[in-house]
C-alpha cells in the first residue's frame, strides 16, 4: 500500500503595494491645531499672490484704524471722530496748505518728515473740514461698520437658514417666505427709508444706517446657506447621529453648520466691502452721522457744489474716493480667492 506525502500549499507571496513606495508625509504642528480642511485653506490663501495684496490692504487699514490717535491726534476727546475745521470758508485749501486755525496736536511722526507746523496734508473740503483727519479715523468708521453689519446679518441669515433647511415642511415654508418679501425690497432704497424713520428714534450716528443695513442684509445668506444644508442633512453621519439620539441643537451646530457654511463665509467676506460702499451712499445721502462725522461718505458728500470744478478741486474726491477703493478692493480679493480655493472644480487645476 502506497502512502501519499502530502505537500504543503505554499500561498502565493503578495506583491508590495505601489502605496509602500510613497513617502510618508509628515504632519505639522499647525495642520495638527487647525485640522486639514483649515490647514488647506489657511496654506492656499497664503501662497495666492492676489489674496496675498488683500491681506496687506486689509492689515494696512487695520492698522490705521488702531494708530489713528497717533497718526491724527484727537483734536476732541469727547467726540474724536468729529473732523476738525480750519475756519468756515467755502473754498477747499489744496494739499500741504497751512492750518491757521486752532490746528490740532502735532503727532511725533510729523517732525521726522521736517516740518515744524501742522499743514492740511490731504487738503480741505468745503467748510474747511480737514481731509487727511476724515480719512484717518474714518477708516475705524469703516472697519466698525462693515464687521458689526456683516456679523450681525450672517448671524440672523444663519439662524434663518439652518432653522429652515433642517427641519423644512411649514417652518421652511414660513421663512423662505418672509425671506423672500425682504427680499422684494430694492436694498439700497429700502435701507434709506428705515434709516430716515430710525433717525429721529435713535438720533444721528452711525446706528441708524446700521440697523437698516441688518434689517434688509440677511436674506442672501439665509437662501445661501438652507441650499447647502439641504444636501448636508441627508449624509450619513448626520443619519448616524440622529439614531444614536443625539439633539437636534448639538447636530446642528456640531455637523451641519460647520460642514455647510464655507460659501457662506466668502459671501460674508465679499460684501463687507460692500457694505461699507452702501454706509458711504447714505452718509453722502445725509442719512445717519451728523455733519463733519469721519465718514468717507460724508467727505465725498462736501466735494458736491464742486463737482463742475473737480480738474481745480481735485483732492476733495481723489483722496477718500481711494480709501474706498483699496478698502473694497482688499475684501474682494480675498473672498475671491477664498472662492477659488474652496472650489473643488478649480482645486484640482491649481493644486491646492
Amino acid at each position: 500500500m502506497t502512502t501519499v506525502t502530502q505537500q504543503p500549499v505554499q500561498m502565493p507571496v503578495p506583491k508590495a503595494s505601489y502605496l509602500d513606495d510613497l513617502p510618508e508625509r509628515k504632519i505639522g504642528w499647525l495642520e495638527r491645531l487647525l485640522g486639514p480642511e483649515n490647514y488647506r485653506i489657511l496654506k492656499g490663501v497664503l501662497s495666492n499672490p492676489l489674496s496675498m495684496i488683500g491681506i496687506s490692504l486689509i492689515t494696512f487699514f487695520i492698522v490705521v484704524a488702531l494708530a489713528a490717535p497717533l497718526i491724527a491726534p484727537e483734536s476732541n476727546t469727547r467726540e474724536p471722530f468729529m473732523t476738525p475745521r480750519d475756519g468756515f470758508g467755502p473754498v477747499p485749501k489744496a494739499p500741504g496748505a497751512e492750518w491757521k486755525t486752532r490746528p490740532i496736536a502735532i503727532p511725533f511722526w510729523f517732525a521726522l518728515v521736517g516740518k515744524e507746523k501742522w499743514t492740511h496734508i490731504f487738503g480741505t473740503t468745503t467748510g474747511q473740514y480737514d481731509l487727511f483727519y476724515g480719512i484717518v479715523w474714518g477708516t475705524r468708521t469703516a472697519l466698525k461698520v462693515g464687521i458689526l453689519v456683516e456679523s450681525l446679518t450672517l448671524l440672523i441669515g444663519i439662524l434663518v437658514g439652518a432653522l429652515s433647511a433642517f427641519y423644512g415642511g411649514w417652518l421652511d415654508n414660513i421663512l423662505m417666505r418672509i425671506t423672500e418679501i425682504f427680499m422684494a425690497f430694492p436694498y439700497l432704497l429700502a435701507a434709506l427709508t428705515l434709516s430716515a424713520i430710525l433717525t429721529p428714534v435713535i438720533g444721528k450716528g452711525i446706528w441708524p444706517p446700521l440697523v437698516a443695513m441688518v434689517a434688509f442684509g440677511w436674506m442672501s445668506y439665509a437662501r445661501v446657506i438652507r441650499g447647502d444644508i439641504l444636501s448636508v442633512r441627508e449624509r450619513d453621519y448626520i443619519m448616524a447621529s440622529r439614531v444614536i439620539g443625539v439633539k437636534d441643537r448639538r447636530i446642528i451646530m456640531k455637523h451641519v453648520i460647520p460642514n455647510a457654511i464655507y460659501p457662506t463665509l466668502i459671501l460674508a467676506s465679499i460684501n463687507i466691502g460692500a457694505d461699507v460702499i452702501s454706509f458711504s451712499a447714505l452718509s453722502f445721502l445725509g442719512i445717519g452721522t451728523e455733519v463733519g462725522y469721519a465718514d468717507w461718505g460724508q467727505m465725498i458728500a462736501f466735494a458736491r457744489n464742486w463737482i463742475p470744478s473737480l480738474a481745480t478741486y481735485w483732492w476733495i474726491v481723489l483722496f477718500p474716493a481711494l480709501a474706498l477703493i483699496f478698502f473694497t478692493l482688499g475684501w474682494n480679493l480675498v473672498g475671491d480667492a477664498l472662492r477659488d480655493i474652496m472650489d473643488p472644480r478649480l482645486r484640482r487645476g491649481r493644486g491646492v
